[in-house]
């Protein structure tokens, strides 16, 4: 809602559509917005947004390394040889799935070589975006 209200504000203001680029800056950081009241009331949705603010951002992280963590104690119960995103990461990987596994292992009669783990319920919308900007650069 404060994305629209914003929107419509700076349309208004200069009588044309704001760039997304500008658009995002003002969200990130209110103080910039020539309107101060305007400037508190979206700071006010920025904060208590319950999907997309910065609280459930830092809980979706949170999370998101729990998992990461769980992941590798899972597989180093099962003895499994993986390297994880930071091993890769200093062996010039820009773009790492969380675990390799140096040996492929079958599940349910599919061939598993890297495991991105993904503490968040994902939808069809998701997948398609996750598989387009993440994980066809990991195609073996």
């Amino acid at each position: 809602m404060g994305r629209i209200i914003l929107e419509r504000f700076l349309k208004d203001m200069d009588g044309g559509m704001p760039s997304k680029t500008i658009l995002n800056s003002m969200l990130k950081e209110p103080s910039i917005i020539p309107d101060q009241i305007l400037a508190n009331h979206i700071y006010q949705c920025t904060i208590n947004d319950c999907c997309y603010g910065p609280l459930v951002d830092c809980i979706k992280h949170a999370v998101g390394q729990e998992h990461e963590v769980l992941l590798r104690d899972k597989l180093m119960e099962r003895n499994l040889s993986f390297l994880d995103e930071n091993q890769l990461r200093t062996m010039g990987y820009d773009k790492t799935p969380d675990i390799i596994l140096e040996v492929p292992i079958a599940v349910e009669g599919h061939i598993i070589h890297w495991i991105e783990s993904k503490a968040s319920f994902g939808d069809d919308h998701s997948h398609r975006t996750y598989l387009n900007e993440q994980f066809w650069s990991y195609w073996n």
